[in-house]
């Protein structure tokens, strides 16, 4: 019932993952967010906190605070889980400009590092990603990208179970 509620205040979107750029579009809108998949974390006596996202993280100079790329490592996209999924989380509350907790229909398209498919751990960490950012459903894609002005959800997941 509340995943339907948010539903209705939440717009089908696209996440465009590299390593130097994460891209949130939303579908038939001009409406996105792209940014550099950096954050700052800062250590204190409560813990570890968030200071910046993205851009903002070049401008923070602090002397107890590191900054991450969490979608830059060597053999997968997704080096950190935890620091991508804040990330996302950041970039589809950008998008959404709603007081309510959004529930949008992601694809998740990874644009690196996918020479042979990817195995079904990436996969999953792709789809976990976006159920963390808040996603109700998630279409993970491989192939070609994809014209949020002139394709739709439903569309590309039509494409998606023909081509299985």
């Amino acid at each position: 019932m509340f995943t339907y509620l948010r539903s209705l205040f939440s717009n089908d979107l696209l996440i465009e993952l590299s390593e130097n750029k994460v891209s949130i579009k939303v579908f038939s809108s001009d409406v996105q967010y792209e940014d550099e998949p950096l954050i700052a974390i800062e250590k204190g006596a409560n813990g570890e906190v968030i200071k910046a996202i993205g851009i903002a993280v070049k401008r923070l100079q602090t002397n107890n605070t590191s900054v991450h790329n969490p979608f830059k490592h060597p053999r997968s996209l997704v080096a950190d889980f935890f620091l991508a999924e804040k990330i996302l989380q950041y970039g589809v509350k950008q998008v959404h400009q709603s007081r309510i907790r959004p529930a949008p229909r992601i694809i998740m398209h990874q644009l690196e590092k996918t020479e042979g498919g990817l195995t079904s751990i990436e996969e999953r960490v792709l789809r976990e990603l976006a159920l963390g950012a808040g996603a109700r459903e998630v279409l993970v894609h491989l192939g070609g990208r994809i014209n949020v002005s002139t394709d739709s959800f439903d569309a590309v997941k039509a494409r998606s179970v023909a081509t299985k």
